[in-house]
């Protein structure tokens, strides 16, 4: 029988996490210098740890994943109540009625046609998922020869072989490197819609947008016989809350249909709320090919991702050779379809919206900063990039821990949010979030930029 926590003792909990718990991405160092961060409840948009200080999440769990809260008692009741019917039934032997339940749910809110989904357990199988549905497509359509991908540079796609090669975001490349040679071939990146760092050194709208115009150049650079699909995030969120501008999704759309290739769209992080709509494309009035989602697809009570695909070419693939052990698992799909219809009652998209419009305008308030060199967002997502110099741009680097620094302050402010290695304070707060916590949010930060600035 496991010990209640609450007996174990800090020290003892501290040991474990040393001892026995590999950590992502935290140097061992670190961890041993600072001790393990102990969280031990949520309710609402706030955490509480193991020394009992309680904090306004402002990041989603810090994966930019929560979204309907903390503590939520209907969907903790879903999932018990279809643990006791039936908890998992193989993928390739049946189906629980709740996973139909949820697919043909999906299929009524994405946007477009998109209609049979596949379910796996997170965002990048959701993601190797989508390269698999592509691949088998062309293959059965008699069009072996398209096998290429094109992705972005800023982007994350997930760390699975096939995702990480899409991604490329520069606060991830380490585990590229790492990783080099087992990442998928034939995979490209052109530039990100990243207007504040634009790699052509242009200026909207004069640029004619070079950055969506380079996914043509970089077709017929491939050959465009040989290019399978693009793969994007509406707004990029991991490589620091990228958000586009209005003419970018639909020329994108348009250069794909020219040339037959599929468009992904990557919701992983966008779908279900998190940009004031319920999935990101809806901004641009963009219909994907593929979509994925994860992350607040079940409210983060338990791992759970899909790929949905257009009828169309999922007709066209007579068996998908594809499987996971926890594909359509019930539990899961019971904790999804009480998410959503907790979205849905409770108008949650809405409200992230009005508050998220509300905050990033508090946000934009802290420009005068000389730390601050942009402010960007969408709904509920959000980036304030610090520079070292606001006339030049230049960044921060990693060793010199600037983000680090002021989240930490922030954090014994108590505010929840994370940095990436060059400096870019992420925020993604949990959707019911108040007006009144998103002016703590706004106030931890300008307390903390100051002090930082102080002392630089």
């Amino acid at each position: 029988m496991r010990e209640p926590w609450n007996t174990i003792g800090a020290d003892k909990l501290n040991e474990m996490a040393l001892k026995h718990h590999i950590s992502a991405v935290t140097p061992q160092k670190a961890k041993e210098l600072k001790g393990a961060w102990v969280v031990v409840k949520g309710e609402g948009a706030r955490i509480t740890d193991l020394q009992g200080r309680t904090f306004i999440d402002a990041v989603g769990g810090g994966t930019l994943a929560v979204g309907v809260g903390y503590g939520r008692e209907e969907i903790a009741k879903a999932m018990y109540d279809q643990a006791r019917e039936l908890h998992y039934t193989a993928p390739y032997l049946g189906v629980a009625p709740v996973t139909l339940q949820l697919a043909a749910k999906l299929a009524e809110i994405t946007p477009g046609q998109l209609s049979a989904t596949w379910f796996s357990s997170g965002g990048s199988e959701a993601v190797e998922s989508a390269i698999k549905l592509v691949r088998q497509y062309f293959f059965h359509i008699g069009q072996r020869h398209r096998y290429k991908f094109i992705a972005r540079r800023h982007a994350y796609h997930g760390t699975t072989m096939g995702a990480l090669s899409f991604t490329g975001a520069p606060a991830f490349s380490f585990l590229r490197v790492l990783s080099e040679p087992g990442l998928m071939a034939g995979v490209s990146h052109i530039p990100a819609p990243y207007c504040y760092r634009c790699d052509f050194n242009l200026k909207y709208p004069a640029c004619d947008l070079a950055c969506a115009r380079e996914l043509e150049k970089e077709i017929q650079r491939q050959g465009p016989d040989t290019v399978a699909a693009f793969i994007g995030e509406p707004v990029m969120g991991a490589g620091g809350c990228i958000v586009p501008v209005k003419e970018y999704w639909p020329l994108i759309r348009s250069i794909c249909d020219q040339y037959g290739v599929l468009l992904i769209a990557d919701e992983v992080i966008t779908g279900f709320g998190r940009t004031g709509k319920w999935f990101g494309c809806h901004h641009w009035d963009l219909e994907p090919d593929i979509m994925t989602m994860a992350k607040n697809l079940s409210g983060c009570y338990v791992p759970l991702g899909a790929t949905i695909i257009k009828a169309e070419l999922a007709e066209k693939i007579p068996m998908f050779g594809h499987v996971f052990t926890f594909s359509g698992h019930a539990v899961a799909c019971a904790a999804s379809l009480a998410c959503i219809d907790i979205m849905e009652r409770e108008k949650l998209v809405e409200h992230a919206a009005e508050v998220g419009a509300y905050l990033l305008e508090g946000l934009q308030s802290l420009s005068d900063h000389p730390l601050v060199g942009d402010v960007r967002g969408l709904g509920q997502i959000f980036a304030v990039e610090l520079v070292k110099d606001k006339k030049t741009r230049q960044s921060f680097n990693m060793l010199e821990g600037i983000g680090d620094r002021v989240a930490d302050r922030v954090l014994e402010q108590g505010v929840f949010v994370r940095t990436s290695p060059s400096g870019i304070l992420e925020l993604a707060p949990v959707f019911t979030i108040t007006k009144k916590d998103a002016d703590t949010i706004v106030g931890a930060l300008d307390r903390s930029l100051a002090e930082i600035e102080k002392q630089l």
